[in-house]
């Protein structure tokens, strides 16, 4: 059991979800025990034991659907017949799916990458923040730094974290790089630094490469809320404020409205 919570512990301060499985009633010759536990990660992988065979395989997908879904909690009952096991009997299960990090991937470490992650971070997510220069990694506190050129974004694969990404790297080449990079990622939000004369020219190479403008029409670019001010801690704000008003489906608007 304290594998299980270990692995638990471990892989949730690391920005991932953990199904936590806790077995909760058996019925006649189960293999499993009241009490056992398993944890499992979104990519199948697991530590600790619910009774073995076909039955905890069942739960491993269920495990993973769940976390998938981004359900809270689920519950199983298991006839191991009807599992394909000999032994007979079932089991009762209940799932806790922990870590619920919202996960946000920065690309590029300047002023207002610096600033958007203090942000970020009190504002509850889980930031990533993707860099060619390690030296810059000093100026960030409580994030997953990770050192990666574009060439090595499959292999560092930095948005496995996230749901939300915003990119304001040190140029137009980084950008471009990893725009096409993030756009072949499943993500609920696409942000990008530029001027409108930039991104008209960053789109237009985009286009002749073969990107839809409807794959276009996804990123928020210029990034972030108007609030008429180019102070990176301000624009950090701005940026925040437009993903919290997707991840929650708001409204702009003043609320005294």
């Amino acid at each position: 059991m304290n594998d299980v919570l270990r692995f638990t512990s471990e892989n949730v301060s690391e920005g991932r979800k953990v199904a936590l499985i806790t077995v909760t009633a058996t019925r006649g010759s189960s293999p499993a025990t009241v009490g056992q536990m398993m944890a499992v990660l979104a990519d199948g992988t697991t530590v600790g034991t619910i009774g073995g065979g076909a039955s905890e395989h069942q739960t491993i997908i269920k495990a993973i659907e769940a976390i998938t879904n981004g359900d809270a909690t689920f519950s199983l009952s298991i006839n191991h017949a009807d599992s394909g096991m000999t032994c007979g009997g079932g089991m009762e299960a209940f799932g806790n799916i922990i870590g619920n990090h919202v996960g946000l991937c920065i690309f590029g470490g300047g002023h207002i990458a610096q600033s958007l992650a203090r942000v970020a971070t009190q504002a509850g997510f889980y930031v990533t923040v993707v860099e060619d220069r390690q030296e810059l990694s000093t100026n960030f506190k409580s994030v997953n730094y990770i050192v990666s050129k574009p060439d090595e974004y499959e292999k560092s694969d930095p948005t496995s974290l996230a749901d939300y990404v915003v990119i304001c790297t040190r140029g137009h080449s980084f950008d471009t790089d990893a725009l096409r990079y993030c756009l072949t990622k499943d993500l609920k939000y696409i942000g990008m630094i530029g001027s409108r004369a930039k991104v008209a020219t960053l789109f237009s190479r985009l286009k002749d490469e073969g990107v839809s403008q409807a794959e276009l029409d996804k990123i928020y670019t210029p990034v972030g809320l108007d609030i008429a001010s180019e102070a990176p801690s301000e624009i950090a704000i701005a940026i925040t404020a437009e993903i919290l008003l997707i991840k929650n489906d708001g409204k702009l608007k003043h609320k005294r409205d």
